[in-house]
């Protein structure tokens, strides 16, 4: 009994097979790209890369089963929220719209914030009103390619798509809807029908809401000829990446919190009672009755590499080991050193854009090691300011951080941040990976899984605890970051 996960990315689709035990029997990758016809805009094309990557990717997975194996079930995880308008036949009309990283609705949103009200947005969908939203990149495609818009069926997401073309059922399921923003009703787990109405959108074109782990169909003939899989598969309804990739890290009991050190540092909790605040991202959990809380600092890993790329001389960029060989020869504090991470705005705990990066304390004593390690340490700052908050609000209480990816390989990196934080941390072995979360999810659908299955699968290398003598340093370095970015905040 085999279970296929596969996650669709920016910049790649990745699948696991994955057997009863969690024991990954196959993998496969494929890369892509993102277009961008124009400077805000970024779109991929749904047939040549979402369901293309699929299919190369299922296909090799098939060609590594065992003899005698039965694929039980498939879970499909992807980039959210996405969209893509079909037709009637289920065909693209144009290629998929992406996430954020899509800036095309800028004035749409403004005049959605100006009519409703940024209060009211925020009360009904539990998200700002953001580049993340998909309402206003429905009403940017009625009023600029109005004759498609005409011929569009439903709108869908990235796994919406690939569920569509393996079942012929059309679903959103309802982390990627949540996360859509403003249109779904988050209090009720239904599409927002007012909201929609008075963004001048056709309730009609978004198709039912399905949980994760709910089986919305099989596979039919069509995809079964395509992808290899054998006609009559089950498939669930699948999730976003990041969902995904929480899953993947073994962490989805309430008050727990994951870390991801990504290009973005962002952290995910589940919890029972929602929890609305601008600063924080509110979607549904994988069941009803469950929600995740996310924070993101937007330059976690891209922070590293700006400095990287400022430290360059004669095109010689310094590599990770030399940094944090000079890093490790500074005293935490960074002789009051410090930076403020926010190179692309604030997102969390508080939403303002117009914050900026800054160096503050400098002076000629200071190398960039010093620079190096103040960086670390913004970054561990900022983090303990949006957990702060998660704590005072009762979302978290005893809890530990688990951590994934690829910044976690820095033993001088999560060493700082469990000091500043005074949380340990337990380091996930491996890379966190979006399709084993699909899977695990394929196989709890049929009941293959359970919970406590999922704490098996996950290893850990090794667990960071906290030092409390620099723990107590960094309590005053703390207080410095927290002063310069309120006297930052006064001045924009």
């Amino acid at each position: 009994m085999l279970l296929i996960g596969v996650d669709i990315g920016t910049s790649s689709t990745k699948g696991v097979l994955v057997d009863e035990s969690g024991r990954i029997i196959a993998s496969h990758l494929v890369f892509h790209s993102v277009n961008r016809p124009q400077p805000t805009w970024a779109e991929q094309d749904a047939d040549q890369v979402w369901w293309g990557g699929f299919v190369a990717v299922v296909r090799s997975l098939m060609s590594q089963a065992p003899k005698r194996s039965k694929i039980a079930g498939i879970g499909v995880s992807g980039t959210c929220p996405t969209l893509l308008p079909v037709d009637y036949n289920g065909k693209p009309l144009r290629p998929g719209i992406l996430y954020s990283i899509d800036r095309r609705a800028i004035e749409e949103i403004n005049e959605i914030n100006s009519k409703v009200g940024p209060k009211e947005i925020l009360e009904s969908s539990g998200n700002v009103l953001s580049t993340q939203c998909i309402g206003p990149k429905m009403l940017w495609l009625m009023r600029h390619e109005p004759q498609l818009y005409k011929r569009t069926k439903w709108f869908l997401g990235t796994n919406g798509y690939v569920v569509l073309r393996l079942t012929g059922v059309a679903c959103w399921d309802h982390f990627s809807a949540g996360d859509g923003g403003y249109g779904y009703d988050f209090s009720n787990c239904k599409w927002d029908v007012d909201a929609l109405n008075r963004m001048g959108i056709d309730f009609s074109l978004l198709p039912q809401l399905r949980w994760s782990t709910e089986l919305v169909g099989t596979v039919i003939s069509d995809a079964a000829r395509e992808t290899g899989l054998p006609e009559g598969t089950p498939v669930i309804a699948g999730v976003g990446d990041a969902a995904a990739e929480m899953v993947s890290t073994g962490v989805i009991e309430d008050g727990s919190l994951v870390l991801l050190y990504g290009s973005s540092l962002v952290t995910m909790s589940s919890v029972r009672k929602p929890y609305v605040s601008s600063g924080f991202i509110l979607t549904p959990g994988l069941e009803p009755d469950n929600y995740f809380v996310s924070s993101v600092l937007g330059t976690g890993c891209a922070l590293i590499e700006w400095l990287r790329n400022v430290l360059n001389w004669n095109d010689r960029v310094p590599d990770y080991d030399l940094l944090e060989n000079e890093a490790m020869l500074v005293k935490p504090g960074s002789n009051d050193l410090i930076i403020i991470p926010y190179l692309t705005g604030q997102r969390s705990p508080e939403v303002n854009p117009n914050m900026f990066g800054a160096i503050l304390g400098i002076n000629q004593s200071h190398t960039f090691g010093h620079l190096y390690r103040a960086s670390l340490e913004g970054m561990a700052f900022a983090l303990r300011y949006s957990l702060s908050k998660l704590e005072k609000a009762g979302l978290l209480k005893d809890y530990e951080i688990v951590a994934g990816g690829g910044g976690s390989k820095s033993e001088l990196w999560t060493q700082i941040v469990t000091n500043v934080c005074r949380r340990e941390q337990k380091l996930i072995s491996g890379s966190v990976q979006a399709p084993i979360g699909s899977a695990f999810l394929a196989g709890k659908a049929v009941g293959i899984f359970s919970s406590e299955n999922l704490k098996k699968w996950v290893t850990y290398q090794k667990t960071i605890r906290v030092q409390k003598n620099m723990a107590d340093i960094y309590d005053h370095s703390y207080g410095l970051f927290m002063k310069y970015l309120g006297l930052l905040a006064q001045n924009i």
